[in-house]
């Protein structure tokens, strides 16, 4: 059995800045570990299959949340029903949103790295920390969302500027777009044609200002807006129905401390399955990620155990 084999994507901005680390990655393994660089998603299946293979106990992510997501994913298709190695998240993203949720790791990934391989060595046991995963439409990741999640990331996406900076200034001008009552905030607020199903039950909208779930609380810049997200393992808290903007913005503080925001229109509850259907593709995200479909499908996926600091 082998100790800790890490996936390296080189496309994450923070890897591109850093084309160096790598290296620094394989001399600080050594002996304890092996560093895969997959050229394609494709490719990742086959470095999943070999890390199975081998044995390996840990596998670390070197990549953002997006990277997270697509290796994750990968490693459940793999892996199936036998038992997950550990993993862990070496913040080689942008956001790290996933990581800073689950692994309370700061750090270098080279520093990350150097801690995995003196615990394994020294023969420490590992913190951990174990989370379910969403099942979307047979992807998995920790974050879905749909209408006003993904209008703010095709803006937040749309000039290439990246980071929790960029978030807060769409934020800050989403409020004064509001107040003065400009073409910015119909933008992010505009809504979705679907019909929503909860556990069997069709819901009395035709349009959303948003439908989203999450299975971690602190979905960014440490809101936690999907406060009951981690109550639960075989349930998906979600949040699915139609809002003004001002009704949000009152509600700011309450979706950043994770307390029940109570929308007048908006259903907020736990679920086993939740399917959201429309004549026109959708666009929703997981973690980051853009999709398009008619038909998205939620439900609880497996537990993973993440390595914490």
């Amino acid at each position: 059995m082998k100790a800790i084999g890490i996936i390296h994507n080189p496309r994450s901005k923070k890897n591109i800045k850093h084309p160096h680390t790598i290296e620094k990655i394989r001399d600080i393994l050594g002996k304890y570990g092996t560093v895969f660089v997959p050229s394609s998603l494709d490719d990742i299946v086959e470095v999943v299959k070999e890390i199975k293979k081998d044995g390996y106990e840990i596998i670390g992510i070197n990549g953002g949340d997006g990277t997270n997501h697509q290796i994750i994913t990968r490693i459940i298709e793999v892996f199936k029903d036998d038992r997950l190695p550990l993993i862990a998240h070496l913040r080689g993203g942008t956001m790290n949103t996933v990581s800073n949720a689950l692994c309370g790791i700061k750090g270098s990934v080279s520093g990350i790295t150097r801690k995995l391989v003196e615990h394994y060595r020294e023969n420490k046991p590992f913190k951990t920390k174990a989370s379910k995963v969403l099942n979307i439409n047979g992807k998995y990741g920790f974050m879905f969302g749909t209408g006003f999640v993904a209008n703010l990331l095709d803006v937040y996406y749309e000039d290439g500027k990246t980071g929790p900076i960029k978030v807060l200034q769409i934020i800050y001008k989403g409020i004064a777009s509001a107040i003065l009552s400009t073409d910015y905030i119909e933008r992010l607020f505009k809504p979705i044609s679907a019909e929503v199903r909860i556990d069997g039950k069709k819901l009395n909208f035709h349009e959303y200002f948003v439908v989203v779930s999450s299975a971690i609380r602190n979905i960014g810049l440490n809101f936690r807006a999907i406060y009951r997200a981690e109550e639960l393992p075989d349930r998906i808290h979600v949040l699915a129905g139609k809002a003004e903007a001002f009704e949000v913005i009152k509600r700011l503080r309450k979706l950043y401390v994770g307390h029940e925001p109570n929308f007048k229109h908006i259903v907020d509850v736990l679920a086993r399955h939740v399917e959201v259907k429309s004549n026109t593709p959708l666009k929703y995200t997981i973690d980051g990620d853009m999709y398009e479909d008619t038909n998205i499908i939620l439900t609880p996926g497996p537990m993973i155990s993440y390595i914490q600091g």
